[in-house]
């Protein structure tokens, strides 16, 4: 592929710096930033383009999208985890190369296969941006617009994830009930839990990583769960050695969960899986209310969205960022 426009959906996203250049068009979506642009916003690529840059392209968003998306939105950016969907074509290319053990690895992203050796649309990758990047920068930017929504996103951000299952059950589990969660968490993502030496014998490895994490306490033991099932999940899940690994754990006191992509699309599924998880974290949880009740559909709603369509949005007009 000689020009990267074969790889990006319409319509496309231009920055300009004057609000007279902002038009209708069915191709392009018109951005306009009037201030000057605070450093390293704008980054060169090898195609004569310039591209915002991670964390400029967050806060430009920020004004734009829910909160709920944006929360996603900063999970994928700080995690190890990217969705990208190509084109018919370059995933031909792309499966073609892998087939003959040739795809390159560039900055250290690598696709993520399926039982069979297929593309996923999920690919692995080093992450993008750190929390504190995005706390510093909206400390420096308190008054620009969406940095209030930003600092509310950042608020159930917890961890880098490597998935977006990990990230639905982490916001659907662990967010407040009164943001339409079940009020189970904050989780950490892909905890790292040195074995003992029982366990690793029993194991066969020196160290698990776990895909979301609850400290014990006084009033229960360290819980991990294991996010298997998802549409965008890893293919190559670790079946082979989950028995194992389940034994592992649990012979250092720790309870494993394994929670499956049906669980959670499954509003009913989800709700005695957080029932069985508060007995095991002792904590008490009243029936929902009519609102709760209509907050966690409207969390649902946002959360378990097609995830290739995270940030997209309508627009009647260019929005102005100030």
């Amino acid at each position: 592929m000689e020009h990267p426009f074969g790889a990006i959906e319409k319509p496309l996203h231009l920055l300009v710096p004057e609000k007279r250049l902002v038009h209708a068009s069915s191709l392009c979506v018109y951005h306009s930033w009037t201030q000057r642009l605070p450093p390293g916003a704008i980054e060169e690529t090898d195609y004569s383009l310039s591209v915002t840059s991670p964390l400029f392209t967050t806060i430009c968003l920020a004004s734009v999208i829910p909160t709920v998306e944006l929360t996603m939105l900063i999970h994928e950016l700080v995690g190890t985890f990217s969705v990208y969907r190509p084109p018919r074509e370059i995933r031909e290319e792309l499966q073609r190369l892998v087939a003959a053990s040739r795809l390159p690895i560039v900055d250290g992203w690598r696709p993520s296969l399926d039982t069979e050796g297929k593309l996923t649309d999920l690919w692995q990758r080093p992450p993008l941006l750190t929390i504190d990047e995005l706390r510093d920068l909206a400390l420096e930017m308190q008054n620009c617009t969406g940095v209030h929504k930003l600092n509310q996103a950042l608020k159930d951000v917890h961890g880098i994830a490597s998935s977006p299952l990990e990230v639905q059950s982490s916001m659907l589990l662990g967010m407040s009930r009164r943001k339409g969660g079940w009020g189970l968490g904050p989780f950490e993502h892909n905890k790292r839990i040195v074995l003992s030496r029982r366990a690793r014998a029993i194991a066969r490895q020196n160290v698990c990583t776990i895909d979301l994490y609850l400290e014990g306490n006084n009033n229960h033991e360290p819980i991990a769960i294991e996010c298997q099932g998802g549409p965008f999940h890893d293919g190559n899940d670790r079946a082979a050695h989950d028995d194992n690994r389940a034994l592992a754990l649990q012979s250092m006191g720790i309870t494993l969960i394994r929670l499956r992509g049906d669980q959670i699309y499954d509003a009913k599924r989800l709700e005695y899986v957080a029932a069985f998880l508060a007995k095991l974290l002792n904590k008490s949880q009243k029936a929902k209310s009519v609102l709760l009740k209509r907050k966690e559909l409207e969390l649902r709603a946002s959360v378990l969205i097609d995830w290739w369509t995270l940030g997209s949005y309508s627009v009647k007009r260019a929005p102005q960022f100030r």
